[in-house]
């Protein structure tokens, strides 16, 4: 998890007297973990914290951007320092490991904390042990509340009763009680960016959830233990973002948007929907043409948090529905997005994200969801098998391949040989001529004597002698169009299945 100076600044100060903070304080979520600087160099890097020594730093630094300094000792060249970046300041005879290894527990504390959060919820998703959690991270009393102004969860409930008077002994609140909270909070359920409110003469935090516009509950942090911090209101929406996910996997908590999502998963795995998912369905057909996308890690070694793909996804497409399914990503996106959002910026944010997609034809019907899945899977597939270096496969560019595939429907193509054909075959296992091949051209050229004997570098007459031979081991006229469809399919199909074999083989 990446942190900010604030963060750093504070727990730092915990440990040691002697702490001092300088420069610019940046409260966003964007320092890398620390690094030793001791070979005097001119160039600090961005978004990163160095642990140095004052005297050794240069005069002139390159400095990037947001580059927080923890500094050993004080020195007449940190002016140039103060204005350009943050300096956090200690004092006294420190061991310079020591003091590298202090910033790396602090790191290690704060991916503790999310790798706990990840743990449960993909264990269940309980609200109460992600509030339990993040106890030692905020170190003030929080309250959950949801969408229908129900608690949802709480860390001192001693502290909500004794200081602020509500009573929580029911998962509701009465409405006398949640007038006077509302009343004392002016907790507006449209605002994104975090609230710093007075409660009773104590200041809350609070931050509004949200799915894309649909409010779902809201988290409060009250000022109880310790006086709030610049950092809190950074790791406060980090928090609610990692709740939202948690209240989104709830049947009962879940906004509308996610019973859409839990009615989509149905549809594509082909299983009955529920009444109230196939209401939230209904609510959102109609109101566009639809594309399904099916995205998968680039390549098996690469890893794809299909949760974080599947928000990224819905916060750049909004409208859309993303959620994870077998080993994929499906996304339901509104059709006229897809139009209006240029091939090379959709391509840079697969790049970014490290995914490929397969992408349906348009369909109106969310009903029809399974038909577009398949297709989006089959546009993968058949990109995939084609060696082609794009991350972008749209099921209309690969519809032949597909047809051929689904001809022969997995089985070998000399299944599905006529007579005539086996005779072809026979004759091209005792030969340097093929004939089947031969055939082939012919077909794919249309019956056009002049393009095939082009095609094959033969001479007129030698292609009219080959096909009178042809044409007399099928024992069937080829001006029937429907016997020539029949033959051209299997010899394509074949031809076809006989080239993914050969990249399966590499």
């Amino acid at each position: 998890m990446k942190l900010c100076a604030d963060i750093l600044y504070w727990r730092l100060k915990e440990e040691l007297t002697g702490v001092l903070f300088y420069g610019r304080k940046n409260s966003t979520l964007i320092l890398n973990r620390p690094e030793f600087y001791l070979d005097r160099s001119q160039s600090f890097e961005e978004n990163s914290v160095y642990v140095c020594s004052a005297d050794h730093l240069p005069q002139t630094p390159e400095l990037g951007e947001n580059v927080c300094l923890v500094c050993l000792g004080e020195h007449w060249n940190l002016n140039a320092y103060y204005e350009r970046c943050s300096v956090i300041l200690i004092h006294g005879s420190q061991d310079i490991f020591q003091i590298f290894n202090l910033v790396q527990e602090v790191f290690n504390q704060y991916d503790t904390w999310e790798e706990r959060l990840w743990f449960i919820l993909r264990h269940g998703a309980a609200l109460s042990q992600m509030l339990d959690a993040s106890r030692g991270i905020f170190e003030n009393p929080m309250l959950l509340i949801g969408s229908d102004f129900r608690y949802l969860g709480v860390t001192e409930e001693e502290y909500l009763k004794k200081q602020l008077g509500l009573q929580l002994d029911t998962q509701s609140f009465d409405v006398e009680k949640m007038a006077t909270f509302l009343s004392l909070h002016d907790m507006s359920n449209y605002v994104r960016e975090p609230l710093l409110l007075e409660l009773q003469g104590r200041r809350s935090l609070s931050v509004n959830i949200f799915d894309q516009e649909e409010y779902l509950g809201c988290l409060t942090v009250f000022e109880g233990s310790r006086p709030f911090r610049s950092s809190d209101r950074a790791l406060a929406v980090f928090f609610s973002k990692l709740l939202r996910q948690a209240i989104q996997q709830n049947p009962i908590l879940s906004s509308t948007r996610t019973a859409v999502r839990r009615a989509l998963r149905s549809v594509i795995s082909g299983q009955r929907i529920d009444f109230e998912y196939r209401r939230a369905l209904s609510m959102e057909n109609g109101k566009h043409d639809w594309i399904c996308m099916k995205l998968i890690p680039e390549s098996s070694g690469s890893h794809l948090s299909g949760t974080y793909l599947s928000a990224a996804l819905e916060e750049r497409h909004p409208g859309s529905f993303a959620f994870e399914f077998e080993d994929a990503v499906v996304e339901f996106l509104p059709a006229d997005q897809v139009q209006k959002e240029s091939m090379d910026s959709l391509t840079s944010v697969l790049e970014k994200l490290g995914a490929i997609c397969g992408v349906s034809s348009s369909f109106t019907n969310l009903y029809d969801g399974n038909h577009a899945w398949f297709q989006a899977s089959a546009a993968l597939q058949n990109g995939l098998s084609q060696e082609d270096n794009s991350i972008i496969f749209y099921f209309q560019d690969y519809l032949l391949p597909q047809l051929l595939n689904s001809a022969l429907a997995g089985r070998p193509s000399w299944v599905y040989y006529t007579e005539g054909l086996k005779r072809l075959k026979k004759h091209d296992d005792s030969s340097q001529v093929s004939y089947l091949h031969t055939l082939r051209v012919y077909l794919d050229n249309n019956l056009s004597v002049t393009k095939t004997a082009a095609a094959l570098y033969l001479h007129r007459s030698t292609l009219l002698d080959r096909l009178s031979h042809i044409t007399a081991m099928l024992g069937s006229d080829l001006r029937d169009p429907d016997y020539c469809l029949t033959l051209g399919i299997i010899l394509r199909a074949e031809l076809e299945q006989r080239r993914i074999e050969k990249i399966y083989l590499k």
